[in-house]
């Protein structure tokens, strides 16, 4: 099990790095995912995963403050 998410996770690493723009949104939610997955049954999720989904998470946060009103 934890081997075939480590597998899915370079296969969408792969993707990430080819994937165009309006096709990135949906590589990362199967990233997160995939991340989501590997974290419930123990394993350890690379740097370079975590990272990705952190900014995404950073930047929906930050998309919502830029739509208060001052």
């Amino acid at each position: 099990m934890l081997e075939d998410l480590k597998t899915r996770l370079e296969e969408l690493r792969k993707d990430l790095l080819i994937a165009e723009a309006e096709a990135r949104p949906a590589v990362l939610d199967r990233l997160e995912d995939v991340v989501t997955q590997l974290e419930t049954h123990g394993g350890k999720v690379p740097a370079w995963a975590r990272e990705e989904v952190e900014a995404r998470t950073d930047g929906r946060v930050e998309d919502q403050f830029d739509n208060m009103p001052v």
